[in-house]
């Protein structure tokens, strides 16, 4: 039994892949009517604000469904977003090449030749040759800053006023820029700053590194993916300073199939009081999980790893096993700097920290971008929230307006970003049914209420809270997305189960490598009215 058990497994499972690859076949070479009425697609106005991998994957499903007049907005001169040439040195990918993917363009074996988790310059180049694919290059003004834009509710459009070229007018309008405004920078003011004789940096100056190799002390703020980076260059010279726990994994325990369904579990199953959890949650949480965590704290009878990430610590990926090594170099302090002294840094617990080199990880304001681009406009964010969105899309006071890349943590990011994408675009066309306004604010605020009860002290719940609530994780997030498009006939397996790892990708890429068929005038609006999706 022991050998036919798993043997027979084994076989189940690659008889029901090579069911869904045929499916997948059959799915992807035969094209459907397009829902979209053609008059819709050769008049509306799209403006996408953005060209960094959610934006650019925004303008593919677009053009895919037949709009023909769509602008992409792009501050840098650059496509890319975070992945430009102004990213520092030795930022990658948190996760393995396969999971970091636009499921419906693999990634090039030229690029992923010498490592499982490109750099900056091997994922610009990978967006660089996606957009060129799918025909986004051309769409895109590089130089082009966006100052406001302001809903014109008589002619039911969106005014775009942007430094460059003045007010563009918009039907829809795509905010691709992230939950981060990263013109806006993080570096609180600290008293004494006049005193400090060494160098004072935020992460995104950090560049090449050149300041910091060979210091002999750095001290670097922050916990985030970026901390983790920077710590890289010295990790025998550097101090973390981070004012809530932070653990750091290594990859081959976070990019599991089924890290994102453990992790939600784990999050569910929270309760402040450890005795009331269930056994499994404990044992992941005090027993399974602990001995592969570098963090400030070690796990204890009193504070667990989950406890800790609860009020407002986080969990990160090592990228590669050196690199795990290196965290377990550093000197990690739990406290957060109250002032500058000649030499270093004052904490709160009453330490002094001396270094040659201060770096602030500490991010970019979430939501100040949005405050300016919409004057007037009450978004009901925080510092400590973020943006409530509906389906991480959709907000209730911005009609025809939809955010695309609005969902963290995430192990398939491009793969959601796409799904947002192409459910902006049926919503945008009526084809998704949305609550109404009032109706879509009363589901934020009760979201809203739900999540600052169960995370008091987190900072940018609304991104993340997703995991609270169905759907429960990233496979099942867009499957409900899908559902919405009317697509879940689309899907090539038959078991959309969160536990169904093994066809994900192919569900998915079914669904955004669909050929679309446009047909004309008044044959495409009563066909489509009779069956939107039917096969050709």
């Amino acid at each position: 039994f022991i050998i036919l058990f798993p043997a027979a497994l084994i076989i189940l499972v690659n008889v029901y892949i090579l069911i869904c690859r045929r499916n997948f076949q059959k799915l992807t070479t035969t094209p459907v009517r397009n829902p979209i009425d053609e008059s819709h697609r050769s008049t509306k106005r799209v403006v996408i604000v953005g060209a960094g991998a959610c934006g650019i994957a925004a303008a593919k499903t677009f053009i895919q469904y037949g709009y023909e007049d769509i602008t992409v907005l792009e501050r840098s001169h650059e496509l890319g977003g975070v992945w430009n040439s102004g990213q520092y040195a030795g930022a990658s990918i948190q996760q393995v090449y396969w999971l970091y993917a636009y499921p419906d363009f693999p990634w090039p074996k030229d690029l992923i030749a010498s490592e499982l988790s490109p750099g900056r310059d091997g994922v610009q180049e990978y967006l660089r040759r996606y957009s060129e694919a799918h025909g986004v290059l051309d769409r895109i003004r590089y130089g082009c800053e966006v100052k406001t834009a302001i809903r014109d509710e008589e002619n039911d459009v969106w005014i775009v006023d942007t430094v460059q070229y003045g007010a563009l007018t918009a039907d829809i309008l795509i905010m691709a820029v992230g939950n981060n405004d990263s013109s806006n920078p993080i570096v609180p003011e600290l008293p004494n700053r006049e005193l400090y004789r060494g160098r004072v940096l935020h992460s995104s100056r950090v560049g090449d590194g050149s300041d910091l190799i060979g210091a002999e002390r750095i001290a670097v703020i922050g916990g985030s993916k970026s901390a983790f980076d920077i710590g890289q260059f010295e990790p025998d010279r550097t101090t973390l300073i981070m004012r809530t726990p932070h653990y750091w994994f290594p990859r081959w325990i976070m990019c599991s199939p089924f890290f994102d369904r453990i992790t939600c579990f784990l999050f569910r199953g929270y309760l402040p009081d450890r005795r009331e959890r269930s056994w499994i949650v404990r044992l992941l949480d005090e027993i399974l999980i602990p001995p592969f965590a570098v963090g400030v704290n070690r796990p204890t009878k009193s504070r667990s790893v989950l406890d800790d990430i609860m009020v407002g610590g986080g969990i990160h990926v090592c990228v590669t096993l050196p690199e795990y090594r290196n965290a377990r170099r550093w000197n990690l302090v739990q406290s957060s700097p109250v002032a500058y002294t000649e030499d270093g840094l004052e904490l709160a617990n009453g330490d002094t920290i001396k270094t040659d080199v201060i770096v602030w990880a500490t991010g970019f304001e979430p939501s100040t971008f949005f405050r300016k681009v919409f004057p007037g406009v009450d978004l009901q964010d925080s510092l400590e929230d973020g943006l409530y969105l509906y389906k991480y899309i959709a907000h209730p006071s911005l009609p025809k307006c939809f955010f695309v890349g609005f969902k963290d943590p995430s192990l398939m990011t491009l793969c959601n970003s796409s799904l947002q994408s192409l459910w902006a675009v049926l919503c945008a066309a009526g084809v998704v049914k949305v609550p109404d306004a009032a109706e879509m604010r009363r589901n934020l605020d009760e979201r809203k209420h739900d999540t600052r009860l169960r995370f008091p002290y987190s900072h940018r719940r609304a991104f993340y809270d997703y995991f609270l609530r169905p759907p429960n994780c990233d496979y099942t997030y867009g499957l409900d997305l899908v559902r919405d498009c009317g697509l879940e006939d689309r899907l090539c397996s038959f078991w959309c189960n969160p536990a169904n790892i093994w066809t994900a990708s192919l569900d998915f890429n079914a669904i955004l490598a669909l050929p679309i068929q446009n047909l004309q005038g008044s044959d495409s609006e009563s066909k489509t009215e009779e069956t939107p999706l039917a096969l050709v």
